[in-house]
């Protein structure tokens, strides 16, 4: 809201009033002590407890002269705890006025200050209750043109899928329609939390499990059409899950060398078990995959070696 929505000037002296009385109220809570009426003869309107800060409301439709606004001051000056004397008046200050409080200041053990209409407006910003109680039309208006703003926010997305459909049915080719990501999902700094964890599943794991592969488990896991649309309450469960999924994977999981490894004790085993010498163990590899050596085999040809010295030890238990 800025300065020219509000024209403090057309309320009347009583609503000017009370409308300071709740802003002060809100700012200051029990501390602050509103004066019945217009303060009597005093020049009090309110004041914090113990008259340390006092304030006095002038209102006026057509300005008066700036002196007067000051004529009070002396009314309130022998309080021996006051500190702060603060005068609230519709429009913002003249620099003769400003001038005046000036010269106030100087002369007095106190300190001087006005608040104004650009103050007063910004504590109604702060403060949207006490606005829409003694501004309900602006309140409307402001909502009138929140609910055109949205109005038309969503009409240009229907117009931008439908030039998206068209351009997909002039060109033949699917083309992605822009979707909006849903105000309660996963905020970005929980989307990079989740990927770096996959990623360690897809590290841990050699490739097997990948983004795609764990994604498209996500996705089906919370049933919606993007994983980044989930819910982002439910960050906590799925790093939990993807946490018990990346522990599962380390541990089902078998690397290709331990694999191989595996292999190459089992043929050696059966090497001594069949009693071969190391020019008929080399053979016999020669004549598998045309290497003599284990260590120069893949998992296949490994696998094959495996296999065939199976068979020989199964011919030696039947010739016994």
């Amino acid at each position: 809201m800025n300065a020219n929505e509000i024209n403090l000037q057309t309320l009347t002296d009583e609503t000017f009033a009370a409308l300071c009385h709740a802003l002060l109220s809100a700012v200051h809570g029990t501390c602050y002590k509103p004066v019945a009426g217009e303060g009597g003869d005093s020049g009090i309107d309110g004041f914090i407890e113990g008259y340390s800060v006092i304030y006095q409301f002038k209102y006026y439709k057509t300005r008066p002269r700036p002196a007067s606004f000051l004529k009070d001051i002396d009314k309130v000056a022998h309080l021996p705890g006051l500190k702060q004397w603060i005068l609230l008046i519709p429009d913002d200050p003249t620099p003769k006025l400003y001038q005046l409080i000036a010269n106030e200041k100087a002369i007095r053990s106190f300190g001087i200050d006005v608040l104004g209409k650009t103050r007063i407006l910004s504590l109604l910003d702060k403060h949207k209750d006490i606005r829409e109680r003694f501004f309900p039309q602006i309140a409307k208006e402001t909502t009138v043109k929140k609910v055109l703003h949205l109005n038309e926010y969503y009409a240009q997305r229907h117009e931008k899928m439908l030039n998206e459909m068209k351009e997909e049915i002039k060109s033949k080719k699917p083309i992605k329609v822009s979707a909006e990501r849903p105000l309660n999902s996963l905020t970005p700094e929980h989307i990079r939390d989740i990927l770096d964890e996959i990623k360690r599943i897809e590290k841990g794991s050699n490739g097997k499990y990948s983004y795609s592969v764990v994604l498209k488990q996500l996705k089906n896991k919370y049933n919606v059409s993007n994983w980044q649309f989930i819910k982002d309450h439910n960050y906590g469960e799925i790093m939990t899950w993807l946490g018990r999924y990346y522990h599962g994977v380390k541990e089902s999981y078998i690397s290709p060398l331990q694999v191989r490894k595996t292999l190459q004790g089992v043929i050696k085993s059966q090497q001594k078990r069949l009693g071969l010498n190391d020019r008929e163990y080399r053979n016999i590899l020669f004549k598998i995959a045309e290497k003599t050596s284990t260590t120069e085999m893949d998992i296949d040809e490994l696998e094959r070696a495996k296999d065939e010295f199976n068979i020989l030890l199964g011919l030696k238990e039947m010739k016994r």
